[in-house]
């Protein structure tokens, strides 16, 4: 009788690595006696294939958060990683070229050249690289986010939403490792808002982007996957899909509703 042979086991699943870490970063400004701590001892990581929504009050700390997190400002002290490259010994010029080909970048007032078509909007980063652009690879990325047929508007030409799916077209050309949004959808309409942070949460669920954004809006950050709240410099609170969805008006994308969002958020305003 011949002895069965056990399948073999299969490994276990390899842990996601993280995108992003910052361990003990501290952001002081002005002078060590009367200087201003935007960031006090954080230590974060945000893991491949995430969208993190960051929130906070005024002066929390968000927007040091992202500079410093995409290599826009160094910290005072501590250890900030971009793909598993440690920033801290890099000098400006590596420091640029890493932005340059790991770092997509959106911001809120879209930051594009009027003069220039939405084609060749896309294109700067590759030629600021020194790189000649490949018209199929920007037209790609065009397509993407549902222009192809917008590739020769200029700025000007274009409705704000499309303007902000060009900013996103070119922050992705470049095959960042993470994608850092900066309050996207803060000068667009509700309707638009809407259609832009689907494609943000598309590019997670569809090419498994990182995408780190920081927002106000509870609507806005109920398409993370995680939420993480700031105060006085800290992470104070964080919450991710799959926790108490709270009442309101129905499924958020990823199963964070903007009822709790908005109720965790008024909790941390009225403790500050």
């Amino acid at each position: 009788m011949t002895t069965p042979v056990s399948a073999p086991l299969p490994p276990p699943p390899r842990p996601a690595a993280e995108a992003v870490q910052l361990w003990s970063v501290s952001k002081v400004y002005g002078s060590a006696a009367g200087g201003v701590t935007a960031l006090d001892d954080m230590t974060v990581s945000f893991p491949e294939g995430t969208f993190t929504a960051v929130m906070g009050p005024s002066g929390s700390g968000k927007s040091t958060l992202l500079h410093c997190a995409a290599g826009l400002d160094r910290p005072t002290a501590g250890k900030v990683t971009i793909d598993g490259t440690d920033l801290g010994p890099l000098d400006e010029t590596a420091l640029t070229l890493l932005r340059r080909e790991r770092v997509g970048f959106v911001f809120q007032s879209f930051n594009l050249v009027s003069a220039l078509t939405a084609e060749q909007n896309v294109a700067l980063p590759l030629r600021l690289a020194g790189t000649r652009p490949r018209a199929a690879q920007v037209r790609a990325a065009l397509a993407e986010v549902g222009l192809a047929g917008r590739a020769g508007h200029r700025p000007g030409e274009l409705s704000g939403g499309e303007r902000q799916r060009v900013a996103i077209a070119r922050a992705l050309v470049t095959g960042p490792a993470v994608l850092f949004a900066d309050e996207p959808t803060g000068a667009l309409d509700l309707a638009t808002s809407r259609d832009v942070l689907r494609l943000l949460r598309g590019l997670t669920d569809d090419r498994g982007q990182t995408v780190i954004m920081v927002t106000h809006d509870p609507v806005a950050a109920a398409h993370a996957d995680r939420v993480l709240l700031l105060a006085d410099g800290r992470v104070v609170d964080e919450f991710a899909a799959g926790g108490d969805r709270g009442g309101g008006a129905g499924p958020a994308p990823t199963g964070l509703s903007p009822e709790l969002i908005a109720a965790r958020m008024a909790a941390l305003e009225a403790s500050c």
